[in-house]
């Protein structure tokens, strides 16, 4: 369990409480009680990591107090058919962060990223947000970045861009999806996957590639261990 993990649990208990109508100091405290709490538990064993969190979320906290927001929701999943005929049906699947209405009445979901850099040109091209503001049918999409940098302030390690998507995109990102997600299908019936070579300098499992086609089983099975299937509605898994 890391860092972005915790986080976003403290911040799932902070915008429930909001919702739940509790005054912002009793908030700051029982965040930073159930952070520690897990660190007692042995949920998250690394003290100074855990510090850290419950340090950046106080000063989050406050840099927050006055934003405007009002949470509607919290972690909400949802799945959503994008496409379907007489043989397939392709289904997009998520958790929502959080959903707010702004001051102005606009509702929008919004994604928490914990980094340790500063995103100073978010773009808009990215899978996940455009499922984001396809599934909830709005056209912006805010990322909450939280910085953990120790040499700025809050100004400077917080901050929320607003991303627009037009229809035209969203209409154009849902035709991508069809197309792919029509390829994969094609390709798990016929048992064929083809190696795309564009990003295996990151990929963990490209020491299975790199073998030859008569050793990749001995490879999986030396080097890599087979943990529980993927639940995407489970965060702690």
């Amino acid at each position: 369990m890391d860092r972005g993990s915790l986080f976003h649990e403290m911040l799932e208990l902070h915008y429930n409480s909001i919702i739940e109508g509790k005054p912002s100091n009793e908030i700051i405290l029982a965040v930073t009680e159930s952070a520690r709490e897990k660190y007692r538990n042995d949920e998250y064993p690394d003290f100074e990591m855990v510090e850290s969190c419950v340090a950046n979320y106080q000063a989050y906290a406050i840099h927050y107090a006055s934003d405007g927001w009002t949470p509607i929701a919290v972690e909400t999943p949802f799945s959503k058919v994008i496409f379907e005929d007489d043989k397939n049906k392709i289904v997009i699947e998520g958790i929502i962060d959080l959903i707010v209405r702004n001051m102005n009445g606009q509702v929008y979901p919004v994604d928490h990223k914990t980094s340790e850099k500063r995103d100073y040109y978010p773009t808009i091209l990215v899978n996940q947000f455009f499922a984001y503001v396809w599934a909830t049918e709005t056209n912006v999409f805010v990322k909450n970045d939280i910085g953990f940098q120790k040499t700025l302030g809050p100004a400077e390690r917080f901050a929320r861009p607003m991303l627009n998507y037009t229809p035209e995109l969203i209409a154009e990102w849902r035709e991508d999806v069809i197309y792919d997600g029509l390829n994969l299908i094609n390709f798990i019936e016929k048992g064929i996957f083809p190696r795309r070579k564009s990003s295996c300098f990151r990929c963990r499992y490209r020491q299975i590639c790199e073998s030859t086609p008569d050793a990749r089983e001995w490879k999986i099975k030396s080097k890599y261990v087979i943990g529980q299937p993927y639940d995407i509605y489970n965060r702690s898994k």
